[in-house]
Parts: C-alpha cells; sequence; structure tokens
C-alpha cells in the first residue's frame, strides 16, 4: 500500500494501482496547495503546458523526459519548481526521480542531463528521501509559504 498527501488529507492506494486526481486550484500565491498532487500527463500538459513560448520548451523537454524515464524503468517522477505555478515564464522544471529497484547510479547510468537544458533533476536514493525532496525541501516557496509538486503517473 502506498500512501501519499493530497491537498484533501492522505491517500492509500494498493501497490500498483494508480489514481488521478484533478490539479487543485493555485492559491492566491500562485503555488499549488502543500502535498503531493498525481496526475496524468494529459492533466499536467493541459494545466501548465501552454501561456509562453517558455512553458511550450519546457513541456516538450519535460514529454521527452517522462517518455526516457517510462522506458528506463523509473518508478516516480515528481515535478517541482516554477512550471507548476501560475509564473507565466518559468526558468526551468525543477524534477526528482525514484530509479528503478537497485542501485540509484546504475538504474540511471543511461541519464543523459545535457538533452534536457531546461530540467534539473535529482535523482532520490528511496522513496523516503523523494518524498522528503516532495514535501520538505520542495513543500515551500521562496518566501516560506507552504506549496505542491506534481507527480507524474507514469
Amino acid at each position: 500500500m502506498r500512501t501519499w498527501r493530497t491537498s484533501v488529507g492522505w491517500s492509500a492506494v494498493p501497490q500498483g494501482s494508480r489514481i488521478a486526481e484533478m490539479l487543485p486550484v493555485l492559491d492566491e500565491h500562485g503555488n499549488l496547495p502543500p502535498g503531493i498532487h498525481l496526475a496524468s500527463v494529459e492533466s499536467l500538459v493541459e494545466r501548465f503546458g501552454s501561456g509562453s513560448a517558455e512553458r511550450e520548451v519546457e513541456i516538450r523537454e519535460l514529454l521527452d523526459f517522462i517518455d526516457w524515464a517510462r522506458t528506463h524503468g523509473v518508478r516516480r517522477v515528481v515535478v517541482n519548481g516554477s512550471f507548476v505555478t501560475s509564473k507565466q515564464r518559468p526558468n526551468d522544471v525543477d524534477v526528482v526521480v525514484l530509479p528503478a529497484a537497485g542501485d540509484a547510479e546504475d538504474a540511471m547510468i543511461e541519464f543523459e542531463p545535457a538533452a534536457w537544458p531546461f530540467l534539473q533533476i535529482l535523482v532520490a536514493a528511496d522513496a523516503e528521501d523523494l518524498e522528503r525532496w516532495a514535501t520538505s525541501d520542495f513543500g515551500t516557496d521562496r518566501t516560506g509559504r507552504g506549496k505542491g509538486v506534481v507527480e507524474v503517473m507514469l
């Protein structure tokens, strides 16, 4: 059973099940409510993939990376940063990945960050590390306000 925090509390889903929520409304500061919000790729594109040339380039890179992640056994992809806010022209897209089971370095051996110059990719050591990145390290904006992140359904 995997558990994650959502905008409406804790959700528990049997291992292997994937249930996406509708992405919540952004708050008055342009942030998602605190927590990890599970979303389909289509929902991510619809909400954050247009509105400026920067967003259109970044979503293309992110989609390419998601395709790569799927073919390389990545278990989880969390998207953060100004990309998942109301900022019209985000500088980049912060991403944390949980690689396939086993050693993180071996699992990401074919990882070529230069292929995605607008993505800032961090590799989590394990599920706890990914959760810490998503909820603690990425859990606030630059002013200290709580904010959420998006986990992409793979």
